[in-house]
């Protein structure tokens, strides 16, 4: 037997602390399985923006999780001598071009090369189509280990900031990839590390949070359910560079974690 409860969960990707209340079913009886119920139909158009902007979010916690200040925000262009006759042309130079780069950069620093990677063929503004080119982000490495691989006439980069919060770069390389739903819209370097989610808990009362009065970038978000009454609520927000450790576990109690109890999503677009 199954009832619906408010339930807490957190998930912390580097020095960024999301909670969610939402209403999950809980499962009384532990001999029996959990069945799914029946999906409620939504237009098109409004399920395509809502997973959007999860691909947005599940892309943010992957950068927010790996990458600081100073690492590199490269975009890769082509000339009209070697511009792809197709996507998956290109997305195979794209790979070629990282595992060079990355043999490159073991050899030099003896470490794996972190990085993801969108191809890219739509306007961040219009959505209308455009030239094929490539978003990266990844370690920094020097413009000559770049320029080795690449034509340096035909790719730039900037340094990500010391923010800590990458959403506003997850966004543009998820809107220049274009969202198609069953698309893969990133690649990646094995071995990333995860945001981490906590284990539900039932809480009484919808956003009703505690945030730390340190924490920056507060964004909080609160939705009813037309059709069955019930608020649901979202809280996201920054915490300062100097409060973070090394230990994922430290860190998911320091940012208010309501259980020690915490299970790994997967790195995947």
């Amino acid at each position: 037997m199954g009832v619906k409860c408010l339930m807490r969960y957190a998930i912390t990707s580097g020095r960024v602390v999301e909670k969610r209340d939402v209403l999950m079913e809980i499962n009384l009886d532990p001999t029996k399985k959990r069945t799914r119920g029946r999906r409620r139909a939504k237009s098109a158009e409004k399920q395509i923006e809502r997973n959007g902007n999860e691909t947005v979010l599940r892309l943010a916690r992957i950068l927010n999780s790996n990458f600081k200040g100073g690492d590199l925000f490269l975009t890769l262009k082509y000339d009209n001598g070697r511009l792809p006759d197709t996507l998956e042309e290109a997305k195979r130079l794209a790979r070629n071009f990282m595992n060079r780069i990355a043999r490159a950069y073991q050899k030099t620093t003896g470490e794996k090369l972190r990085w993801v990677l969108v191809t890219a063929d739509r306007s961040a503004k219009t959505g209308e189509p455009v030239r094929l080119h490539h978003h990266i982000v990844m370690d920094a490495v020097d413009w000559e280990l770049i320029s080795k691989h690449w034509p340096a006439d035909q790719f730039s980069y900037r340094r990500l900031d010391g923010s800590g919060d990458y959403i506003g770069v997850a966004r543009y390389m998820v809107r220049n990839a274009g969202y198609v739903r069953g698309r893969r819209t990133w690649s990646s370097s094995q071995g990333l590390e995860k945001p981490v989610f906590s284990e539900p808990v039932p809480v009484k009362k919808a956003g009703s949070y505690r945030v730390p009065k340190e924490a920056k970038g507060i964004y909080r978000e609160v939705k009813e359910d037309s059709e069955s009454g019930f608020y649901a609520a979202y809280i996201r927000y920054v915490m300062p560079k100097e409060t973070r450790t090394d230990d994922p576990q430290h860190n998911a109690e320091r940012y208010g974690r309501e259980t020690g109890k915490i299970r790994n999503t997967e790195a995947r677009g």
